[in-house]
């Protein structure tokens, strides 16, 4: 029977469904227990780069890369724009996100 490597491509799809499945419990349990949130965001990160997955952008944006914590605006994180740019910093540890931000055009 032949070895199977992590990095293969038989479990990625598996890894991807247990990440995005991770983030909707940490989404749940934000409110009730943030320790929780936290540990599911860390699980996730886990399998993330034991399998070399690449996150999807909506799910980039809901945690802070330097801590793992889970970003709940307004309780975790706040959230700023400021000249071309959104601007999260975390309430945990003080990390400082920049993302761009280009706000639609109106068409005459």
């Amino acid at each position: 029977m032949p070895r199977r490597h992590r990095g293969s491509d038989d479990y990625k799809p598996l890894a991807a469904e247990r990440i995005q499945r991770l983030f909707e419990l940490a989404d749940e349990m934000s409110s009730k227990n943030r320790e929780l949130a936290d540990r599911y965001v860390q699980l996730a990160w886990r399998i993330k780069t034991r399998y070399n997955i690449k996150l999807p952008s909506h799910l980039k944006r809901k945690f802070c890369r330097k801590c793992l914590s889970f970003w709940k605006p307004g309780a975790s994180c706040r959230v700023r724009v400021q000249s071309g740019r959104v601007i999260v910093t975390c309430l945990r540890c003080g990390h400082v996100t920049r993302l761009p931000y280009r706000p639609k055009r109106k068409r005459p």
